[in-house]
């Protein structure tokens, strides 16, 4: 019963009225950056994990093959995770506008 009826109170309504133009348009960039910035290293565990997935495919290393697999897909969930993140936020943006 108690669980049914905690997300409908919850209500979050920022005052950025108060809030310079600049301001509101250096933490768009600053939300964008960061994501940006985690789609790069998400991107650099998927190449990394590639890479010893394909050495230790050559060296015959089982060990070296499952760290690869659970690092990629690791990364993989990771990228998606964000992708989600961000289509929530923009479709919760419109929605409240």
């Amino acid at each position: 019963m108690i669980l049914l009826r905690l997300p409908t109170d919850i209500n979050v309504h920022p005052d950025v009225s108060g809030l310079p133009p600049n301001v509101l348009a250096g933490l768009e960039h600053l939300a964008n950056n960061a994501a940006g910035l985690l789609v790069i290293f998400s991107g650099i565990g998927i190449a990394v994990s590639l890479i010893g997935w394909v050495f230790a495919s050559f060296t015959s290393n089982p060990q070296l093959i499952e760290r690869s697999k659970s690092s990629l897909g690791i990364s993989i969930t990771a990228v998606a995770l964000l992708y989600v993140g961000i289509a929530a936020a923009n479709y919760a943006g419109r929605l409240f506008s």
